[in-house]
């Protein structure tokens, strides 16, 4: 018994170290520790499981999102696990996301501006069919009809009050 005593209690204790880093080793397939996996190493250091990719994709901060590759990075890894457990063995490359490398909102705000573009461009090209005579303007000097085109001519009148007529002979 002797003997056993000290085996036993190395065993006890081995086992009572080991608990916390086992429960550590499990607790760490959370979305939040695949995150920081990823934003601390670049790439995943650990295996998790889809679904905790999966959790990882939908909780990340959009700071991490936007300026490191961790969503990139997860979510291959997450298309690599699923395609494990998926086709068993086929070869076939999962489908892009085929995405905008522009954010959403950016995009909508360049559409408006085009548009409201198009707009002023389509008022400006309406208004200068319709500028009304002045200066520079068709009846303005310079004009078909302004001062330095010659009078127009009146047409002879028939009537038989003489002004303007040559005396009769």
């Amino acid at each position: 018994m002797t003997r056993r005593a000290p085996t036993l209690l190395a065993l006890l204790c081995a086992l009572c170290l080991g608990a916390p880093a086992m429960a550590g080793a499990a607790s760490s397939d959370t979305p939040q520790a695949a995150i920081t996996d990823c934003n601390d190493h670049g790439q995943l250091t650990a295996q998790y499981s889809p679904a905790t990719l999966q959790a990882a994709l939908g909780q990340m901060p959009a700071d991490v999102r936007e300026y490191t590759d961790c969503y990139d990075v997860i979510e291959r890894q997450l298309l690599a696990e699923e395609g494990k457990a998926s086709s068993g063995g086929s070869s076939t490359a999962p489908a892009s996301s085929g995405g905008s490398f522009l954010p959403t909102w950016l995009i909508i705000v360049i559409v408006l501006l085009a548009l409201a573009a198009i707009t002023f461009g389509a008022l400006a090209i309406r208004r200068r069919g319709e500028a009304p005579s002045g200066p520079g303007g068709p009846g303005g000097p310079g004009g078909p009809s302004g001062p330095s085109a010659p009078p127009p001519s009146e047409p002879p009148t028939q009537s038989g009050s003489g002004e303007g007529e040559p005396p009769a002979t």
